[in-house]
């Protein structure tokens, strides 16, 4: 198939989706999958610059592992994210072996394209794009890479607009609740409230299993309905005063003024409300490996604090089904 056959075919089905009820994040996600799978991609992203240049934010993106998402987000500099606000970025031959060592994605590809989601001289952000196929680079599929770029540019100005009349706090689109970077300000908040006045946070993290499977078989579409239901119940779970967010196939919560022991119930309703009626399609359901640990029982600093409730996470893991596991003292 030709490469402008697959370009209007897959800007076709993205403005196709435009009179449904579907978020602009929602629509860059998409717009990643097709990519996806329309190209020997090792991932595919759009990384949001904040107003002001005050930082980086993930918009969209289809290949990036959670532990990538974290680094960048504490990362202070992004060598790679500063040359493509500016101008188009090709790399091939190992990017691993360019001189700054920043200036590659996650993946020692052969292939990196990056560029400036720029709209009417204001850029948004940076669309960036990897690979194992050198190809990735030559004229035509460098084209599509920028035609690609600019449509999520326009989902990157509709939403700046939405959050300029709304004033909301970052929301994921695919299960109501909020998004990785929104709650790592809400943790360092209620860390230091805790700290002044003198009461315990729990920090809850929850591995959703299956949702691989689930996207592998049934597609995405009803991966991210069951997502939608996993989102709905966990909320409807939680207390008001609870922050809960998604990134990946992840969920945190952090849980002010909550002892471990008293988050511990509160994972074990979630889990049997998992057990009581699963949440899937077919033969693959969703499982939850819950692991919990507080401050400052059990840690002093946020940094001691995460190993702590992933450690957990991994012990729910290897308990099999929906697990809750809650740091001993």
């Amino acid at each position: 198939m030709s490469h402008l056959v697959t370009r209007g075919r897959i800007v076709n089905e993205i403005l196709g989706r435009q009179e449904k009820k579907y978020s602009e994040e929602e629509q860059a996600n998409h717009l990643m999958h097709l990519l996806m799978e329309n190209y020997p991609l090792l991932s595919a992203s759009v990384i949001a610059v904040e107003p002001g240049g005050k930082g980086v934010s993930l918009f969209a993106q289809r290949g990036l592992s959670n532990h990538f998402i974290k680094e960048m987000y504490a990362r202070k500099e992004h060598p790679l994210l500063e040359a493509a606000m500016k101008a188009e970025v090709a790399v091939s031959g190992g990017i691993a072996g360019a001189k700054d060592p920043g200036f590659r994605w996650e993946h020692a590809a052969k292939a990196l394209y990056a560029a400036p989601c720029r709209i009417q001289g204001e850029t948004l952000g940076v669309f960036i794009a990897d690979s194992m196929d050198p190809g990735l680079l030559d004229e035509e599929t460098r084209q599509d890479l920028l035609a690609f770029s600019q449509l999520a540019t326009l989902f990157l100005a509709l939403r700046n607009l939405q959050g300029k009349i709304s004033r909301v706090p970052d929301m994921d689109a695919v299960t109501d609740l909020f998004t990785f970077k929104f709650f790592h300000e809400v943790l360092h908040r209620e860390l230091s409230r805790a700290r002044k006045f003198g009461h315990a946070v729990s920090l809850m993290i929850m591995k959703i299993r299956g949702l691989r499977e689930m996207n592998e078989v049934y597609g995405h579409v009803p991966a991210d309905d069951a997502l939608a239901a996993l989102g709905a119940r966990i909320r409807a779970t939680l207390r008001e005063v609870d922050y809960a967010a998604r990134s990946g196939g992840n969920i945190y919560v952090v849980l002010p003024e909550m002892t471990k022991a008293e988050a511990g119930e509160a994972a074990a309703k979630i889990a049997a409300a998992m057990d009581a009626s699963p949440i899937g399609q077919g033969t693959v359901f969703l499982k939850l490996a819950i692991g919990i640990a507080a401050f400052p029982k059990d840690a002093k600093e946020e940094r001691v604090l995460w190993p702590l409730v992933e450690s957990m996470v991994l012990e729910s893991m290897r308990k099999g089904g929906n697990a809750v596991t809650v740091y001993k003292d």
